[in-house]
């Protein structure tokens, strides 16, 4: 939980260039956790990494929704199995 919530705090800070191009970005949270857990665990020896701009450096497309396209997941419901054939 207070990895989350650290990885939450550093991810709202960053600020995402949205460049000129077809999409608009956002923050990968996975690999964001990934960065906080090694700043966490870096000693005193090596120097810690830069969360903000490794963070800002992994960002992911948003894909906009194209005309006719629906935003739900396509869920298939599967019946249940039943295990009485391997009582014997």
């Amino acid at each position: 939980m207070i990895m989350y919530n650290f990885a939450e705090m550093m991810t709202s800070h960053v600020v995402i260039s949205q460049k000129a191009k077809q999409y608009h970005y956002q923050v990968n949270f996975t690999v964001a956790v990934h960065v906080c857990r090694h700043f966490l665990r870096s000693r005193d020896d090596d120097p810690p990494p830069d969360v903000e701009a490794l963070i800002r450096k992994n960002v992911l497309p948003i894909r906009p929704i194209r005309p006719g396209q629906q935003n739900t997941r396509k869920i298939r419901y599967k019946s249940s199995v039943s295990f009485v054939y391997r009582v014997a």
